[in-house]
């Protein structure tokens, strides 16, 4: 499950680095703004070119990134030269962001490079996408289930500063709709999720609203209550779990346990909107490195994957900024 967070995106990148390099790969990925690009990226590539082609993405970004530096500092310098020569009454330095670090088609063009949509859509690995419908304000999820994905629907969350909305089915996207939601569809099944945030600020008290952290308790309350219902039910006579209104209670039953390692980067909103155009070569080589050690401590964790209570449908653990918290 990724999010979204500009170039905080570079922890998933990293985290799924790691991942691979353990053996383990999803069947099942959400994404929504820029976690919609990687996502679309490791769904969209043979499992051998995932790493590399994350890679690629990144350093290109990166490179234009610098270029677009470049040319502000070239602006900067031309400006201020024109003000000593008595041009113009006062400096007027052009504003750092007022140009996306990438344009649409640019964008565009690169996600084609490094993404295979047939692969996508033939249904190896099934991927979810999420964005806001700007007409209705509903949150939604282009699902390869049910929809053909293609460049729109991984544009559709926005994933960068300055980039439009896009236009689908003649409805209007932009935003975007929150990952972990996407698994109020799940089956009820041993699950092991890893849901990667880049940015998610520390609920409650004076930290911010985690939507992640919200939904993860609905989550829990859903599946508990399955579990619970599994419980009584082996606790029936016979003649009871015969009745009509009894088996359609039952069938909602479920011994199975979900497992949600939830890895945040920031939890800090000091400074978010830079962190988040922050692009630069050394920004995502230090979020890519922060990704790999959060994934490979959290898999070498002696409790984490260890079989949890009976009555539990969903453990929860978590590691904020490479700091591990109680287990919930």
């Amino acid at each position: 499950m990724l999010s979204g967070g500009g170039a905080l995106g570079a922890y998933q990148a990293g985290a799924y680095a790691a991942l691979e390099g353990s053996g383990v790969r999803p069947n099942w990925i959400a994404g929504t703004a820029i976690g919609a690009i990687n996502a679309a990226i490791i769904a969209g590539s043979l499992p051998h070119e995932r790493v590399a082609r994350l890679r690629h993405f990144w350093i290109e970004i990166g490179r234009r990134q610098q270029d677009l530096g470049r040319q502000y500092a070239d602006g900067w310098r031309s400006a201020f030269a024109s003000w000593l020569s008595g041009r113009r009454r006062g400096p007027r330095f052009p504003p750092a962001f007022e140009r996306p670090v990438i344009s649409t088609a640019a964008l565009r063009a690169m996600i084609g490079e490094v993404v295979d949509f047939d692969r996508i859509n033939s249904g190896g690995v099934r991927v979810v996408l999420g964005a806001v419908n700007l007409a209705t304000g509903a949150e939604t999820l282009f699902d390869n289930d049910r929809h053909v994905l293609g460049v729109d629907h991984v544009l559709a969350g926005t994933p960068f500063p300055g980039i439009p909305a896009v236009t689908i089915g003649r409805q209007l996207f932009a935003g975007s709709a929150i990952s972990v939601s996407a698994l109020d569809d799940a089956r009820p099944a041993d699950t092991l999720c890893l849901a990667i945030d880049g940015y998610d600020p520390i609920p409650g008290g004076h930290g911010g609203f985690s939507r992640s952290v919200r939904d993860i308790v609905a989550l829990r309350r859903t599946h508990d209550l399955r579990r619970m219902i599994a419980l009584l039910g082996e606790r029936l006579p016979s003649a009871l779990r015969g009745d009509v209104e009894v088996r359609r209670c039952l069938a909602e039953a479920s011994t199975a346990t979900m497992t949600i390692l939830h890895l945040v980067h920031e939890g800090s909103a000091a400074d978010l909107d830079a962190k988040m155009r922050d692009f630069s070569p050394a920004a995502v080589a230090r979020r890519w490195k922060a990704g790999e050690s959060d994934v490979t401590t959290s898999l070498a964790h002696p409790r984490w994957l260890a079989p949890p209570s009976r009555l539990s449908g969903v453990v929860v653990h978590e590691l904020r900024g490479g700091v591990a918290a109680p287990p919930h």
